[in-house]
């Protein structure tokens, strides 16, 4: 009885597995097929994904991580909140808000948790991206690779490999069942 409570589990857990990866793979082929025709980040459900390139936000985000980013007025900002805002000549930093500034339009002073001291130059609201409302530590490797020719190849191979393997899995399973039944038929 044990036994089979264990098997169903580890099945459960098994299928649960391959749906996850399966989805997680479409969702990033997809997000990646969306950012190249329209030219801009990849985003899922209106929230953006960037990569980590450098260590400033460490440890709080380490490099390599995706930083998930949503879109949010520029008022909702408050200090400690941590923003990505366009860094001039088509690149986006990401760093934590120390000052709101309120005087000559809203600004906001930023600093990564790693550095000594204060970006040189406040943030002005027109350049807010959004902010960060998680990170996926390691995932921006992947998601680098994933960018890739050979990147798409090994996730158009790999969601295929999932499916022919859990096809077979269910051939497999219904013709031994198949095989008890006819089994038990001839031995009655």
């Amino acid at each position: 009885m044990k036994k089979d409570i264990l098997k169903n589990t580890a099945s459960i857990a098994a299928k649960t597995v391959v749906i996850a990866l399966t989805v997680a793979a479409l969702v990033l082929t997809f997000s990646l097929a969306q950012s190249k025709v329209k030219g801009g980040e990849p985003s899922v459900l209106g929230y953006q994904m960037y990569i980590v390139l450098s260590g400033s936000m460490s440890p709080a985000i380490e490099t390599g991580s995706i930083a998930v980013v949503k879109p949010v007025a520029p008022e909702s900002i408050q200090v400690g909140d941590v923003i990505t805002f366009d860094g001039g000549s088509s690149s986006v930093t990401t760093h934590r808000v120390t000052v709101v500034e309120n005087e000559d339009g809203l600004s906001f002073r930023t600093k990564g948790d790693a550095n000594d001291v204060e970006d040189p130059l406040p943030v002005s609201a027109g350049r807010l991206v959004g902010k960060v409302m998680f990170s996926i530590p390691y995932a921006g490797y992947a998601f680098s690779y994933a960018r890739t020719r050979n990147g798409v190849m090994t996730i158009i191979v790999l969601a295929t490999a999932i499916i022919l393997a859990e096809l077979a899995r269910t051939i497999i399973r219904e013709n031994r069942k198949k095989s008890r039944q006819e089994t038990g038929k001839t031995n009655s």
